[in-house]
Parts: C-alpha cells; sequence; structure tokens
C-alpha cells in the first residue's frame, strides 16, 4: 500500500540518463533470490547500450513489481526475460514470461488495485500491476499485454512505451 501511495503521490520528472542494462541488472540482484527459490531462469535479452531519460526510481519500480509477478505465477523451470528496444524517441521495456498468461478478457481488470485474477494462486496482495499502471500513466507511457506464445496463448509479455525516453543509442 506504501509503495502505490508513494505512485499516486510524487510527480514524475525525467531526471536523470540511465543504461536500461543498469536498471535491469538492480532488479535482476533483488529478484535472483526469489528467482531461484522457484526453479525460474532469468536474464536479460534485447538491444544493449540502451539509455533513456527517466526518473530511475519510478522506472525501477515498475520493471521490480514486473518481474516479481513474472516470477510468482512462472511454474518452476519456466523462464522470465527481460529486455529493452528503442524506436525513434521511444524505449520500449520488455517483460516476458513462461507462466499461464492473461487472457484478454481479464487484461483491464488486472491494473485495479488488489484484483487477483481468475484462478491466480501465487500469493501476492493484487497491487503490483496497480501501481505500474499509476507509474506509466503519470509518465504518459503505454502498457501493452499479450501472449508471449500467441499460438498457445501461454506466457505473459508486458510492454511498456515510454515515450520520447530515448537517449544515446545502441552501442
Amino acid at each position: 500500500l506504501l509503495a502505490l501511495a508513494r505512485a499516486h503521490d510524487r510527480p514524475i520528472t525525467p531526471s536523470e540518463t540511465v543504461s536500461a542494462q543498469a536498471l535491469f541488472r538492480a532488479v535482476l540482484e533483488d529478484m535472483w533470490p526469489l528467482a531461484q527459490a522457484r526453479h525460474i531462469d532469468i536474464g536479460v535479452a534485447g538491444e544493449h547500450g540502451v539509455e533513456l531519460l527517466a526518473a530511475t526510481d519510478d522506472v525501477t519500480t515498475m520493471i521490480k513489481n514486473l518481474v516479481e509477478n513474472a516470477i510468482r505465477y512462472t511454474p518452476a523451470q519456466g523462464r522470465v526475460d527481460l529486455a529493452a528496444r528503442t524506436d525513434a524517441d521511444d524505449v520500449t521495456l520488455i517483460v516476458s514470461d513462461t507462466g499461464p498468461g492473461i487472457p484478454a478478457f481479464e487484461r483491464e481488470r488486472v491494473f485495479e488495485p488488489f484484483y487477483r485474477g481468475f484462478g491466480a494462486d501465487a500469493g501476492g496482495s493484487g497491487l503490483g500491476l496497480s501501481i505500474v499502471k499509476t507509474i506509466a500513466d503519470r509518465m504518459r507511457a503505454q502498457i501493452h499485454l499479450g501472449y508471449t506464445d500467441e499460438a498457445n496463448q501461454s506466457g505473459l509479455t508486458v510492454r511498456v512505451v515510454l515515450p520520447g525516453a530515448r537517449r544515446g543509442g545502441v552501442a
């Protein structure tokens, strides 16, 4: 609840240039014990050298919530991947997993505070995606949910598009 209150409370101003890889590394360090305990393979893919102008704490909070959800909902021996991509002036942060995914009819509701999807038994309070959405809205970012494997309608891929956040480029 405190994290949700903070997400609503303070203005988000892109204040510093940060490496997407550095953000991912910080989140992976925090989430590594949970991933190991659940036997989840977690890694980074995508473009390297992506830098973005962002409020670092807020982007880190978004990524951390997305990764924590992915780890909790992915079965043992599954995989969670983080990636960053650039397009024109935008940066897209991507978290993909091999869990059950979220059916299309539930994708709007999962952002409501305390909402727990049908069959959700992974623990937690139902606030993670609400925090992500609150921060994304304040950053004017767009969130897209889809299946990681469209053919089998499984896994979840979350794309957060940060408009005008691209700084630097691909190394």
